[in-house]
């Protein structure tokens, strides 16, 4: 299989990136490597790369599909993985979406979390599975990138990325990989996500409302339209809202408080657009402390899972003495 990893101007974390590659368990994987930085990091990457086959490829900076596209084309696996500079995968990740894909499994996924301050926060599991499209269409959240892993005939028959889109050209391009095959879960968390210490491109307004919404509309409308009227409806109101969420990241609360009315019009029940909506009248007080809260939560509910982790595998520590005891 091939490892695709993308980077720019982040030699540091691009090195544990590498390093969470160069030791996954899964035996028979070469490392593609796009650069998009100011300083070539060649050297860096063959130094830390260890025994796997390495190919190195520069980027021109016209966005993350194209520079994803450019590892794929230089890929060989049968299977193609993404991993951007500021995510890890841990050691087992690839060997066990190998395990999992099947005839007819297009895409293999895999859990997540992140980590703030040293501490693990914001754990998700997959659910997604079989034939997503209609899911997909109507605003299914999938997965990152970096938790995905793609059969190198779907990519054959879907098409690489679509380079036009600045943002949200992963969730465009899940849409058409759905439509040559099932996607399948792995439900263990086996990536760490950056988080919270660059900027990130999905948060750029004028790219969403200007480019990336007509363009997808334009690209899956019709397609969402066979599934029927509410299908069609769900996909406006979810691009509309991702709109209108992008808006408020930025601070711009009035065009936030346009897109969501527009999906509203289009779902008047979505309980969530309606959350969006009222927040967007609080402006940057309420935005803020929504996401303080939402902060403290997933802290408080890290600290209870690894609490409860920790009190199971003492009870199977005890168990397992128990037994030996027994048998002694």
């Amino acid at each position: 299989m091939s490892a695709v990893v993308i980077t720019r101007d982040r030699p540091g974390k691009l090195e544990d990136a590498l390093a969470s590659v160069r030791t996954q368990t899964y035996p028979n994987l070469e490392l593609v490597v796009v650069d998009g930085s100011g300083e070539p990091v060649e050297s860096l990457v063959r130094r830390l790369a260890g025994d796997r086959p390495v190919t190195y490829r520069r980027d021109d900076g016209e966005g993350p599909g194209a520079a994803r596209n450019i590892g794929i084309r230089a890929a060989n696996g049968e299977y193609v993985a993404f991993l951007d500079d500021d995510d890890r995968w841990l050691p087992e990740k690839i060997e066990r979406q190998v395990a999992a894909f099947e005839p007819g499994v297009a895409v293999v996924y895999t859990g997540q979390f992140a980590v703030r301050d040293g501490e693990r926060v914001g754990g998700r599991s997959p659910s997604l599975s079989g034939d997503v499209t209609e899911a997909l269409l109507r605003g299914a959240a999938c997965a990152p990138t970096s938790t995905v892993m793609v059969r190198r005939a779907a990519i054959a028959d879907a098409g690489a990325f679509d380079e036009g889109l600045p943002i949200w050209e992963d969730r465009e391009w899940y849409v058409r990989l759905s439509e040559h095959g099932r996607f399948r879960p792995v439900p263990a968390e086996l990536v760490e996500r950056g988080f919270g210490e660059y900027d990130q491109l999905t948060d750029d307004f004028e790219a969403a409302r200007d480019v990336a919404y007509p363009r997808f509309l334009d690209a899956h409308r019709e397609r969402a339209a066979e599934y029927g009227s509410g299908c069609e409806g769900m996909f406006v109101a979810s691009l509309s809202r991702k709109v209108g969420a992008t808006a408020m990241k930025n601070g711009r609360y009035g065009e936030a408080r346009r897109w969501l009315a527009r999906s509203l019009r289009h779902r008047p029940r979505q309980r969530r657009t309606w959350i969006y909506l009222l927040l967007s009248l609080g402006g940057a007080t309420a935005w803020r402390g929504v996401r303080r809260l939402r902060r403290t939560y997933e802290s408080l509910a890290s600290r209870r899972t690894a609490t409860e982790s920790s009190a199971s595998s003492g009870a199977r520590v005890g168990s397992d003495r128990t037994d030996e005891g027994g048998r002694d």
